[in-house]
C-alpha cells in the first residue's frame, strides 16, 4: 500500500459555475435542463430541474467510476451523505447529489440516500425527527431518490464487524444498512471538524457509518454520563436499558460494569439529563474512526468517493452555519481510495490563498493549514496516517484535472 499511488480527479469549481455564494449557479453552462433537484431546497418543486452544461460537466469527472461500477439487476446502491443539521447551509445539497448519482446513471428505484443518527439531543436523534429534517432540506421523493436512516428507528439497528486481532479493539459496529448495501457511493463536504480538524471521506465513513453504540465507542469512555441537576428520575431510561444497568432512586444511576454502550438510554431522556462523555484523547479518538472507516470498506462496495471542497465552513455540518468560509471554493474530487482522496482535499484547501472574510486570513497563507489555524490543537494529518497504517489507502495520489 505504501508503494501505491492512487488517482484523484480534479473539477475545478469554476468550470462547473459555482457562484460568488458557494451555490452552482442557475443560469451557467447552459439554459437547457434536465429533470432533478432544484438549488433552492425549501422550495418543494413538482418537477425540479437539473441544467444540462452541469451534467455533462459532472459526468466528465466521474466516467472512469461509471463504466466500472457493474451493477446487478437487482443491486442496492446506498449514496452515504450528510444532509445537514438544522439551521446549517453548507450541507451537498440537493442538487449536487443529484448530479452525482445522474453521473454515475444510479438506476432509479435501486438506490437510496442515507445516513444515520447522532449522540446529542435535535432532530437528528432519532429516525423519524431524521426523516423530516432531510424532506425540509430537500431531500426525498419528490426531489431525490428515498432517504433511509441506516441505523434504524433510535440508532441501534446495528452489526458488529470484526477487525483483526493486533489492532486491539473490539468489533466495530456499524448501522445495519451499511453492510447490508450492495455497492455504495460515498459524498463527502469536505470542511473543518472540532476534533479531527477536517472533515471528508474517512469522517463520512468512520463516523457515519457507526450506529450509536458504534459512535459512543469513538467519542469517549463508551459509558454516558447522568447529569444529576436535569434528572426528573421519571424512569424512562431504566425502562428501557436492555443490560439492566440503570436504577433509579433521588435520580438515576448508572452502573458502568453492566452498560454495555449501546446509546438507548441516550434517546430515550425526555429531559437530556443522559449525555455523552466528550473525553476521549483526540489521537485515540482518531483512531478509532480510522479503525471504523476500515470496517466499512471490509464490509460493503465502495464504488467511488466524492469531495465537495465549497462553502469549506471551519465546522462540521452536523452544527449551525458558524459564520464565514475557510477558502473560496475549490472544486470537486472523485477516487476510489478515501485516504487519497481527504490528503488531496486537504492540500487543495491549504494551498489556496484564503479571502479576506476568512476567519484565518492573517494567519493562514498558501501551504499553512487551514484547519489547524482555526482549531490549533487538532491533528487531520493524524487521520491520514492511521487510516492509511489500516490499509484503507494511500496518502500518494496523482491528482488528475478533468
Amino acid at each position: 500500500m505504501k508503494n501505491r499511488v492512487s488517482k484523484v480527479f480534479y473539477l475545478k469549481a469554476e468550470k462547473l459555475g459555482y457562484g460568488k455564494d458557494g451555490f452552482l449557479d442557475e443560469h451557467s453552462n447552459s439554459s437547457e435542463t434536465q429533470t432533478g433537484a432544484s438549488r433552492n431546497t425549501s422550495e418543494k418543486a413538482a418537477h425540479p430541474v437539473l441544467k444540462r452544461g452541469h451534467t455533462e460537466t459532472i459526468e466528465r469527472l466521474l466516467a472512469p467510476f461509471r463504466s466500472s461500477m457493474n451493477l446487478s439487476d437487482t443491486d442496492q446502491t446506498a449514496v452515504k451523505f450528510h444532509p445537514g443539521e438544522e439551521g446549517n447551509t453548507s450541507y451537498v445539497t440537493p442538487y449536487e447529489t443529484n448530479l452525482v448519482i445522474k453521473g454515475l446513471d444510479l438506476p432509479e428505484g435501486r438506490t437510496f440516500l442515507t445516513d444515520t443518527t447522532v449522540l446529542y439531543p435535535g432532530r437528528r436523534m432519532n429516525a423519524v425527527d431524521y426523516t423530516q429534517l432531510a424532506h425540509e432540506h430537500g431531500f426525498g421523493p419528490p426531489n431525490t431518490p428515498p432517504f433511509l436512516v441506516a441505523d434504524g428507528l433510535r440508532g441501534t439497528d446495528e452489526v458488529e464487524v470484526s477487525l483483526p486481532e493486533k489492532w486491539n479493539l473490539p468489533p466495530a459496529r456499524l448501522a445495519q444498512l451499511i453492510p447490508a448495501a450492495d455497492n455504495m457511493v460515498v459524498i463527502s463536504h469536505f470542511k473543518g471538524h472540532l476534533l479531527s480538524s477536517f472533515g471528508g471521506a474517512l469522517k463520512n465513513l468512520g463516523m457515519g457509518c457507526a450506529s450509536r453504540g458504534g459512535k459512543l465507542f469513538q467519542h469517549s469512555s463508551v459509558k454516558p454520563r447522568i447529569k444529576k441537576s436535569k434528572c426528573i428520575a421519571c424512569g424512562v431510561c431504566a425502562q428501557h436499558c436492555p443490560a439492566d444497568a440503570i436504577l433509579v432512586e433521588d435520580t438515576a444511576h448508572l452502573d458502568k460494569e453492566k452498560c454495555i454502550g449501546c446509546g438507548e438510554c441516550l434517546q430515550r431522556c425526555p429531559t437530556s439529563a443522559i449525555g455523552v462523555s466528550w473525553n476521549q484523547e483526540k489521537d485515540v479518538f482518531m483512531k478509532r474512526m480510522s479503525a471504523y472507516a476500515a470496517a466499512v470498506v471490509r464490509s460493503t462496495q465502495v464504488s467511488v468517493y466524492i469531495n465537495f471542497i465549497v462553502r469549506v465552513a471551519p465546522d462540521c455540518d452536523c452544527m449551525k452555519d458558524t459564520g464565514a468560509f475557510l477558502v473560496n471554493d475549490i472544486g470537486i474530487v472523485a477516487s476510489t481510495d478515501p485516504v487519497a482522496i481527504d490528503t488531496a482535499s486537504l492540500h487543495l484547501v491549504n494551498n489556496a490563498t484564503p479571502p479576506p472574510s476568512s476567519p484565518v486570513a492573517q494567519q493562514a497563507n498558501p501551504g499553512v493549514d487551514k484547519f489547524i489555524a482555526y482549531h490549533p490543537s487538532t491533528k487531520g494529518e493524524l487521520v491520514l496516517e492511521y487510516a492509511e497504517h489500516f490499509g484503507i489507502g494511500t496518502r500518494k495520489y496523482e491528482l488528475i484535472e478533468v
